[in-house]
């Protein structure tokens, strides 16, 4: 088996299936460094941390120190994090190249808020530098790749769908499927008829208690009553339940507090219509879909919200909404429109399954990273 190196700044929790499955395939061995984010980390017996240092605020502000475990493992790949913040990755390319190592970035690209145009950004001139000077490069969308192919060799650079779990949800909800709907919600202690769910921090940058606007004009407007359910904490919580309490809507809001089992979060996936995410995309539409709950968020307009990949799997009206209005009284339309069409709801439904099947599967993850490596196999040697 063709020895491979990955070099993450921190090993999250998430993306171990992935990893476990290129073990696989590849002899692995994953290197990590200090983690200082918060985010759920572990180790395996194909891993080991390596020093690090952080000398930022950021966490992409870090100096990783892998070389040692390069010269002891003699792989024949090396694909490593990036990000600008990592200062020391030209010696660690150029040190690879002299010895004949195939190097390649795993990474968004570019920076998603601001764009990419390194015909007038000094930092984008740099980063299409790093780009081009490694041997090839992986991508979290199609959208990406399209927007590098402008800049970059076509056939060097590689999708690989970012993506959850999808083997372990979908059993999940497999066995959420057998137990039922109604039970489901008995189970929770959920008495609404409709219910819209927000799962994450509890930060203003995500906008949360624009939830408590959409509360109450489906209730004034459009006169439904339904279920707020919060999954996650942080610094609007306390914010989000005193309005709540000065409008006396106590119980028809839910604050379930951070939950990390996903047996647990997958029962209120399941038990409610539609997730609603003012702010920026990210792996929670993944999570969403995968118990067949559609997603409401907005497009993206002046920079804002920075989503990140995974939009591309959110399409209007197929499966959620992506409001061109940023205002609770067009998201609240939205999601009224859904709540009185049956037969988008079947659609909707219909859709965010296959996108689980057939766009972004736990193996198109895993197989978009091995082709890079079997093409950086295929290339050793050659410049």
């Amino acid at each position: 088996m063709k020895k491979v190196i990955i070099i993450e700044r921190i090993f999250s929790f998430y993306r171990k299936p992935v990893f476990d499955r290129i073990s696989k395939r590849a002899n692995l061995k994953l290197l990590s460094g200090k983690n200082n984010s918060g985010i759920k980390t572990l180790q395996t017996t194909y891993s080991e941390s390596i020093p690090s240092f952080q000398y930022g605020k950021k966490d992409t502000s870090i100096f990783l120190f892998p070389l040692y475990k390069i010269f002891w493992y003699r792989p024949r790949v090396v694909i490593s994090d990036f990000a600008m913040g990592m200062l020391n990755l030209p010696i660690i390319i150029f040190i690879c190249k002299l010895f004949g190592v195939k190097f390649a970035f795993w990474s968004h690209g570019y920076n998603r808020t601001t764009g990419f145009h390194p015909e007038e950004s000094w930092s984008d001139k740099y980063r299409l530098f790093l780009l081009k000077m490694v041997d090839a490069n992986i991508v979290y969308s199609q959208s990406d790749r399209n927007l590098l192919r402008q800049f970059l060799k076509k056939d060097n650079i590689f999708v690989a769908q970012n993506t959850l779990d999808t083997v372990a949800l979908g059993k999940i909800r497999a066995d959420l499927e057998i137990e039922g709907s109604r039970a489901v919600k008995d189970r929770l202690a959920i008495k609404h008829s409709f219910n819209l769910v927000f799962i994450g921090r509890l930060l203003s940058s995500k906008s949360p208690d624009l939830l408590v606007d959409i509360y109450t004009l489906l209730k004034t407007k459009y006169d439904i009553t339904v279920g707020i359910h919060f999954v996650g904490d942080g610094e609007m919580g306390p914010l989000i339940r005193k309005r709540v309490e000065d409008i006396g809507a106590t119980e028809d809001f839910y604050f379930h507090g951070a939950i990390h089992d996903p047996r647990d979060n997958g029962a209120i996936l399941f038990a409610c219509d539609l997730m609603v995410l003012p702010g920026a995309l990210g792996l929670s539409v993944n999570h969403a879909f995968c118990f067949d709950c559609p997603v409401v968020s907005f497009k993206r307009k002046n920079g804002y919200p920075a989503h990140g990949p995974e939009v591309e799997y959110l399409v209007d009206y197929q499966t959620g909404f992506l409001v061109s209005d940023h205002t609770p009284e067009a998201m609240a339309a939205s999601v009224y429109e859904y709540f009185n069409d049956p037969a988008l709801q079947d659609k909707m439904q219909k859709n965010v399954r296959h996108a689980v099947d057939q766009v972004f599967p736990l193996e198109k993850m895993v197989g978009g990273a091995m082709e890079c490596i079997e093409y950086l196999t295929a290339r050793r040697g050659k410049s």
